[in-house]
């Protein structure tokens, strides 16, 4: 059996998140911030998609079985305008088919990007491998509607993030229900509720037990 969980933060500000380099929330183990930070500046939204193929014992999102349980979702709810950025070179239109391609095996890619009217120098820049300088470049890409998406290694594969200028959470679970997947247990959970390993990693020895009223199945 797969099992995909959506960590989601919303809003989360980028400022704050210039600080916090890696998005993983395994690794993340440190207090919350103060809510008032979150409410500076812009709004912006993050997400993280990770899974565990229990059958395999494979943990990450592009080792599960069955990649269409997030692969299909995404594709429904982001717009069909997808630009790739490769680990060296530059931005580059990529079709649906291929967008789905590079969800489900991210292995040469940095970046990729669906919507929004951006130009292939902030994409690039954006993809940089230190995040702090790349912030500026982020923000004016969701400034202009685009979603964003960075591959993450797991330990098996690759994990995505997800940026936005705009709530995922729900148009995601709305789509997760849209298509069904045998086989696959979906779970959407806040982001700073799973902060530290134990958590993030529930699945490993509590989901046979009583979860904990934060993590909604889907």
């Amino acid at each position: 059996m797969d099992v995909l969980k959506y960590f989601y933060e919303e809003p989360a500000s980028l400022d704050v998140l210039s600080d916090d380099l890696d998005p993983d929330a395994r690794r993340q183990a440190g207090p919350a911030l103060p809510l008032e930070a979150l409410f500076e500046g812009p709004r912006y939204y993050r997400g993280y998609l990770a899974g565990t193929d229990l059958a395999t014992g494979r943990i990450g999102l592009t080792a599960l079985a069955h990649p269409a349980s997030f692969a299909a979702p995404l594709l429904d709810v982001l717009e069909p305008v997808w630009r790739r950025v490769p680990d060296a070179g530059t931005a580059g239109a990529v079709d649906p088919a291929e967008a789905r391609a590079v969800l489900q095996d991210p292995r040469g890619t940095a970046l990729l990007a669906s919507g929004g009217g951006v130009a292939a120098g902030a994409l690039v820049a954006a993809a940089g491998p230190d995040r702090r300088r790349a912030l500026p470049a982020l923000r004016s890409l969701l400034d202009g509607g685009a979603v964003v998406l960075l591959p993450e290694p797991a330990h098996d594969g690759f994990d995505w993030s997800l940026f936005a200028a705009r709530p995922l959470r729900a148009v995601l679970v709305d789509a997760f229900r849209r298509h069904p997947a045998e086989g696959v247990r979906r779970f959407v959970i806040p982001y700073r509720r799973a902060r530290g390993e134990h958590r993030f990693y529930f699945e490993q020895w509590q989901l046979d037990a009583p979860l904990p009223a934060y993590i909604e199945e889907v």
